[in-house]
């Protein structure tokens, strides 16, 4: 009897144990969807005040501290920081597009290859540009019917899907990161990255990244109040060290400003974070989302 008693005890002890257990955790992961709630609420409250046009990269206001836990910082820059991936689709560009394959360590002829294959992608036609290009036949031969699309690229996804693009993944795992679809097809001198300066212009890294560091300011950290952007392409130009005749080709490529607001806030509330990217573009003379996503943002102490 006495030994039935004590299972019993045991039995009723772990009963216990386990719903106070599943109880905290249940608990947690409340706090956490009320806590990740609150931290989108603040990234969307952040993204209000910076879609007004007036505001300018390190305005105060882009920043606030609602509370010791709750905050937001939004980030100002344009979508013509990155390349347009439809606009470097033409004659006149795709050497542009292969010169950057090349800076990523692909061979000439393997950059010629699929720069000809992501424009037989776009082209209205069945025809090879390249031996080495793929086109309709390629595509079916490989069990992919209805391929190309021959249309411009909706999504960069659909850029995954061009023969040999698995090659350009493998060299630059993070090669979305240079390109994009909106945006009006010039490179943003005051806003883009060191590395895809370099590699669209043919100037050096190190110019490029003394560029980079002249207009940052003397703090040097971008979007800032003492960033110091260029006011002349050509001065620009010839701090990349592309003097002379040959930095004409440069020219029409890039711009001081893009027309394409491209917007980050993160909202914070305690240890949740919410990343919420926008870009907007002009119709009509008023501002149009073009694009909304969400971007998972990591907390301290997150691995």
């Amino acid at each position: 009897m006495l030994l039935a008693v004590l299972c019993l005890v045991v039995m009723l002890s772990f009963l216990v144990i386990t719903t106070a257990g599943m109880s905290k955790q249940h608990a947690d992961m409340q706090i956490a969807r009320m806590g990740m709630t609150r931290a989108r609420q603040l990234a969307e409250e952040g993204i209000a005040v910076a879609v007004h046009p007036v505001l300018r990269a390190g305005d105060p206001l882009l920043r606030r501290n609602v509370s010791d836990i709750e905050s937001y910082e939004a980030q100002l820059t344009t979508e013509e920081r990155r390349l347009n991936l439809n606009a470097l689709l033409t004659p006149d560009r795709l050497p542009l597009l292969e010169r950057i394959f090349q800076s990523w360590g692909m061979t000439l002829s393997d950059s010629q290859d699929i720069s000809a294959s992501l424009m037989d992608w776009i082209d209205p036609d069945d025809l090879k540009r390249r031996p080495g290009s793929a086109e309709r036949m390629d595509y079916e031969f490989a069990g992919k019917t209805g391929l190309p699309l021959n249309r411009p690229f909706s999504s960069l996804d659909e850029a995954e899907m061009v023969a040999r693009m698995n090659e350009v993944r493998a060299l630059k795992p993070d090669w979305r990161n240079w390109f994009t679809l909106r945006g009006s097809g010039q490179l943003d001198i005051n806003t883009a990255p060191a590395e895809i300066i370099a590699a669209a212009t043919g100037a050096s890294l190190e110019n490029a990244m003394m560029l980079v560091q002249t207009r940052n300011g003397l703090d040097g950290i971008a979007f800032t109040q003492d960033d110091a952007p260029f006011k002349s392409i050509e001065a620009a130009v010839s701090m990349l060290g592309m003097t002379g005749p040959g930095s004409a080709g440069a020219l029409p490529l890039l711009t001081l400003q893009g027309p394409t607001r491209h917007i980050e806030c993160i909202g914070r509330f305690g240890d949740s974070r919410c990343g919420i990217g926008l870009v907007l573009t002009q119709v009509g003379g008023r501002p149009r989302i073009a694009e909304w996503s969400e971007f998972a943002v990591k907390g301290p102490g997150q691995p």
